[in-house]
């Protein structure tokens, strides 16, 4: 028996200037100095955050529906990505077809994919078993398919699958979807379901969404990443808005970080973290990233659950949403007077009820 390197990467959404099918080798030269940190790895994990199709039609009601060029999936062979998760708010964007075709795409290339339809995916590499089991939290509003459903976080259906795979002898990395984007302290509720599992299964929480690093923590035998942040990511455009972006990167945008794991023993012997950042040229890596300090990110998760966390947390998302007001003027919101708006305010609130349902109410009674 061997001990395995596992990587686990944020999101990923190769367009904008990350676009294989039209910048080419530019994008092999912004992303060489990753490409090579990777090469060490035996199992490299990142989110899917977007299916692959040229053309088609969108579904559901969405500000920004996102979707990858099928000739990029060269850039995750190019990154040796070995695996993905597919449970998102954005895979099912542009309906069943596109789903399938990204599944396709994956297993034409070799690549793993889990996270959708029930799909948990199981490895056994120099005797080291791992499981990866991907869900999305109905908080992140996400597009819903027919044939092809993403997994979605209902505590129930999550402890039953960790049951499972642990009950054969599988180590769980447990890729979770959910959160408030652009917000650095992860919800109570997130960290209270976290730290319950780890009390029941000795596992490790890869999370993603929110679109910026959060903190991480070692809780009894687990490893917490609430968020990695971006991996790959460019500014968000629209077809109503193509000369100026639905959203443009911040600098916390630009900041994610990589998860390194050593396996041996069916248990993680070691653990650590690499910065990136995404300049404008290129993705920087470990210690050419300037001013990062991951205590930054952990030192508040000790209150987590307490009325000043969430106070705090609370004030973070109101200082956002009142900056994102300022950039938006009369014009802007009459221009999305219509049926998609419509479809969003109601979309919201069917998946606020199916959050309480499915998850917080669960995670409350454990």
């Amino acid at each position: 028996m061997s001990s395995i390197k596992v990587a686990l990467l944020g999101d990923i959404a190769t367009f904008g200037k990350y676009c294989f099918d039209k910048n080419g080798d530019t994008v092999k030269r912004q992303l060489s100095a990753v490409s090579e940190f990777l090469k060490d790895y035996d199992v490299v994990i990142g989110n899917l955050e977007a299916p692959f199709v040229n053309e088609g039609k969108t579904k559901g009601f969405k500000s920004a529906h996102v979707s990858l060029r099928e000739a990029n999936v060269d850039i995750l062979n190019y990154l040796g990505v070995t695996h993905v998760t597919l449970a998102n708010n954005h895979i099912c964007d542009f309906g069943d077809d596109a789903v399938l075709n990204t599944i396709k795409l994956l297993d034409e290339n070799g690549i793993g994919w889990f996270g959708v339809n029930g799909k948990v995916e199981e490895v056994e590499i120099k005797g080291q078993k791992l499981a990866m089991l991907g869900y999305c939290s109905f908080n992140t509003n996400p597009s819903l398919g027919k044939r092809y459903s993403i997994n979605e976080l209902d505590v129930d259906v999550v402890e039953e699958q960790l049951t499972d795979v642990v009950s054969r002898g599988f180590f769980p990395i447990l890729s979770v979807h959910s959160g408030q984007e652009h917000i650095h302290l992860p919800s109570s509720d997130d960290v209270h379901f976290a730290r319950k599992m780890a009390k029941r299964f000795n596992y490790c929480y890869h999370g993603h969404h929110p679109h910026v690093v959060q903190g991480c923590e070692d809780y009894l035998n687990s490893v917490i990443y609430y968020s990695l942040g971006n991996f790959i990511f460019d500014d968000v455009y629209t077809p109503r808005d193509k000369n100026k972006p639905l959203i443009s990167l911040s600098q916390e945008n630009k900041t994610g970080i990589i998860a390194s794991l050593n396996f041996f023993g069916g248990v993680i012997s070691h653990h650590k973290v690499t910065p990136i950042y995404l300049s404008d040229d290129k993705v920087v890596v470990g210690g050419d990233v300037k001013d990062f300090s991951m205590n930054d990110y952990n030192k508040s998760l000790s209150a987590a659950g307490r009325e000043e966390y969430d106070i705090e947390r609370n004030a973070q998302i109101s200082k956002f949403i009142d900056n994102r007001k300022k950039l938006r003027n009369f014009s802007w919101y009459l221009k999305r007077l219509n049926i998609n708006s419509v479809g969003i305010i109601v979309g919201a609130k069917v998946n606020a009820s199916k959050y309480r349902r499915h998850f917080l109410n669960k995670v409350k009674s454990l």
